[in-house]
């Protein structure tokens, strides 16, 4: 079942891709019109430029109105892609009116040598360029591929079963072909799509404890590089608490391994429980240790937190048999706030010397660094 939005995103996706392949197919046009403009010019050597371009007007039209539709397609770009939309649709219609008059003054001037071979040129850029968008190839195509076949058949009478084979040979190559791209761009896309899946996943599996699932000491180091860079350039504080679980070797001992990650686990939630902000940032930073990084918080703010860990460890009553301060899971803390100047060594090193100390102080509890 593809995720919520994925139609829509495939949608846009689509519409980006034909409108960065517009600029191409108006220089395509472009080029086409030049050939014929200069073929054309070399039977009327004896006129001037000025006649040539009165002897041809749809041919020479191409060109401006290939360069106005860059221009213009340039300008509405930033008013977002409906506008940029519109404007491909009515440059569309216009290039498709010139190729048309085009045609017609070909097969009129006996110059059906020309008209096949532009004609498959001008279809099949078109589904280059156009082939996601299938209105928007039909807009071009059709117009110029009727014109081409019904004046040819009815100005020259040159209806025949070969004609019309080839014809529908035509057509039937550009529609399977635009069939074929547009599936290939969806499987392109859905490989992207996974790729990207894949990535995010694969980096939340390194920027994660595979156990408790909160940030791990490598994303917990590479979190605190960005808040210190931040904070200390605006002079903001910022305060982390250190913290490990009383006793839990004894823990392990009495209760099993199994029964200590389960604690893990549980603790762990019960610390994101105590944090309010989704900018604060709660890792596993060892064994039974844990830390918390919260910017733009004080001491007092940081000792807020502290107090309610305890609350809540206290309200979550896990059993500990063997602990010398409390008959359930309790945990000892140092709490530091930054200083300017400090780096991240310094601070951790606060942050530590705090916890010794609120563990020499009977544990259970929390520590301030001065």
């Amino acid at each position: 079942m593809k995720e919520e939005g994925y139609l829509e995103w495939v949608d846009g996706e689509k519409r980006r891709s034909t409108l960065r392949n517009f600029n191409w197919f108006l220089l395509v046009n472009a080029l086409f019109s030049v050939y014929l403009f200069f073929q054309r010019g070399q039977a009327f050597a004896a006129h001037s430029f000025a006649q040539l371009i009165g002897e041809m007007p749809a041919i020479s039209a191409v060109i401006p109105v290939s360069s106005l539709s860059y221009v213009v397609l340039r300008q509405l770009a930033p008013r977002g892609e409906s506008a940029a939309w519109r404007g491909a649709v009515v440059s569309i219609s216009l290039l498709a009116l010139c190729w048309c008059a085009i045609f017609h003054h070909l097969i009129v001037n006996d110059l059906i040598y020309l008209v096949y071979p532009l004609t498959i040129g001008l279809l099949f850029s078109s589904l280059v360029a156009f082939y996601l968008s299938p209105k928007l190839f039909f807009l071009f195509s059709m117009p110029v591929l009727l014109v081409a076949i019904a004046e040819n058949i009815f100005i020259r009478s040159a209806f025949s079963l070969a004609n019309m084979i080839s014809y529908a040979l035509m057509l039937f190559l550009i529609y399977s072909a635009q069939r074929r791209l547009k599936q290939w761009f969806q499987l392109a896309i859905e490989r992207e799509q996974e790729n990207k899946r894949l990535i995010e996943r694969l980096s939340k599996l390194a920027h994660r404890d595979p156990l408790t699932g909160i940030a791990n000491r490598r994303y917990f180091d590479h979190y605190f590089d960005a808040v210190l860079l931040r904070e200390s350039t605006l002079q903001s504080p910022f305060a982390l608490i250190l913290l490990d679980v009383d006793f839990f070797k004894k823990y392990n001992d009495h209760y099993g391994h199994q029964q200590g990650d389960e604690c893990l686990i549980r603790l762990a939630a019960c610390l994101e429980s105590a944090t309010r902000r989704s900018q604060d940032l709660v890792a596993r930073y060892g064994s039974e240790e844990f830390i918390i990084l919260l910017p733009k918080s004080d001491a007092r703010e940081a000792e807020n937190v502290a107090q309610r860990i305890a609350a809540l460890l206290a309200g979550l009553a896990l059993p500990h048999a063997d602990s010398e301060v409390a008959q359930w899971v309790t945990v000892s803390q140092g709490v530091a706030q930054w200083q300017p100047g400090q780096s991240r060594e310094q601070l951790l090193a606060a942050a530590d010397m705090a916890l010794y100390r609120a563990k020499a102080l009977g544990r259970n509890g929390y520590s301030i660094a001065e």
